[in-house]
């Protein structure tokens, strides 16, 4: 019987404990420092989050670089998205969700917008498939040979579709 109750008592305070975390409703703002997945997703006060308008290398992915030899383009991705964000606050927009359960969000950086500082210094790509609004952005990287553009890469989404289909 003690045993019963003291099982009660403890799953009454684990209870208590769990609605009292601060988690901002999926619909609102997000506003904090991020941990980091890869090149275009990582959680920020607890909600996953995927930026809008851009794609990045997947973690396993390798890029060629002018020489023939195989460059981790895709955890240099990250690495670099975690340098950025080191110590920082972003705040996040919400655009919508995906089919991941993820929020799908604009981000800024002390006002900047995070997808466009990626795309200009070549850590990520544009994702056309859903936007369109850092093209010229991409192109001005691409041009420069910025990041990703020194290396031949095969754009993220048709690595993910190889890969389901093997």
């Amino acid at each position: 019987m003690n045993r019963l109750i003291l099982t009660l008592i403890l799953a009454g305070g684990i209870y208590t404990v769990m609605r009292s975390v601060d988690v901002p409703a999926p619909d609102a703002d997000v506003w904090g420092s991020a941990h980091v997945y890869d090149g275009d997703t990582f959680t920020v006060a607890g909600i996953k989050i995927r930026l809008f308008g851009v794609d990045a290398p997947e973690m396993g992915q390798s890029c060629q670089m002018p020489d023939g030899s195989d460059w981790a383009c895709g955890r240099w991705s990250r690495d670099q998205v975690r340098r950025i964000l080191a110590g920082q606050n972003l705040h996040c927009v919400k655009q919508t969700y995906d089919r991941y359960g993820r929020m799908v969000a604009r981000c800024y950086l002390e006002g900047q917008d995070l997808a466009q500082m990626l795309v200009r210094g070549g850590i990520v790509f544009f994702y056309a498939s859903f936007s369109r609004d850092y093209i010229a952005v991409e192109k001005t990287a691409a041009v420069a040979g910025r990041g990703l553009w020194v290396a031949k890469v095969v754009p993220p989404a048709e690595f993910r579709r190889a890969k389901r289909e093997n």
